[in-house]
């Protein structure tokens, strides 16, 4: 189901996932079902909006905001994101808290440019500038850098198959210290295969995923199946 609700020059859009787990950056969130899901504006290149997910037993609980800027090949983000887990072993009662030693969320930077569309390779930088990316002895941040490459490596009707490879290492690793926000040191901590195809039921678009993702840094591999609810 797709489409747009349109307020006067503005579009707005959500959409829902239901998934096993959720991956980011070479990390497993949270496992088990997991619903994710977005609601944003547009308004011209720019937009604005919220991101949700949890785990259907309370587990796990996230909800961040975010904007951003786009062209045709250039995406810039920036993502202020907060976790608040139950388990979770930072700060994760205070959600206005936004005070560098003291607060559990984290503000993430995101860059995305595309080489062309004949060469639909998108290479990507990502920093987290502020929030709970602190050295142990919480003086100073990391700045821990996700890169990455990313490329549709097969494509035909409504089937696509990416590739990608990222690596993450921290710009500022003072106090003797190699882990980052992502790996427990500096490398190759994303390679990815991700499966997409669409199904049409009753006159419903239901994209699925498959997404097979591997850490060399940690030693170890995830598998995610999700599927889209509904999109508009």
């Amino acid at each position: 189901m797709t489409g747009s609700l349109s307020l006067n020059a503005q579009a707005l859009h959500s959409a829902l996932q239901l998934r096993n787990s959720h991956l980011w950056r070479g990390l497993e969130v949270s496992a088990g079902l997991i619903y994710t899901g977005d609601v944003h504006l547009d308004f011209k290149n720019f937009y604005g909006g919220f991101w949700a997910g949890g785990h259907v037993d309370g587990s796990y609980k996230e909800l961040n905001h975010y904007i951003g800027y786009k062209n045709k090949h250039f995406v810039v983000e920036l993502w202020d994101i907060y976790n608040f887990s139950p388990g979770a072993t930072y700060n994760n009662k205070e959600y206005f808290n936004y005070s560098a030693r003291e607060t559990g969320r984290f503000w993430d930077l995101r860059s995305f440019y595309t080489i062309s569309d004949r060469l639909p390779l998108v290479l990507s930088w990502n920093t987290v500038v502020f929030g709970r990316d602190r050295n142990s002895i919480d003086t100073e941040n990391k700045y821990s850098t996700f890169v990455s490459g990313e490329y549709p490596v097969y494509k035909k009707e409504n089937l696509e198959v990416r590739g990608r490879v990222g690596y993450g290492f921290a710009l500022n690793n003072s106090n003797d210290e190699k882990n980052n926000f992502f790996a427990k040191e500096a490398g190759f901590n994303e390679i990815s295969l991700i499966i997409s195809k669409s199904f049409v039921i009753e006159g419903y678009k239901i994209p699925v995923g498959i997404w097979g993702m591997w850490n060399p840094v940690n030693n170890n591999a995830f598998l995610q199946f999700s599927v889209q609810a509904y999109s508009f």
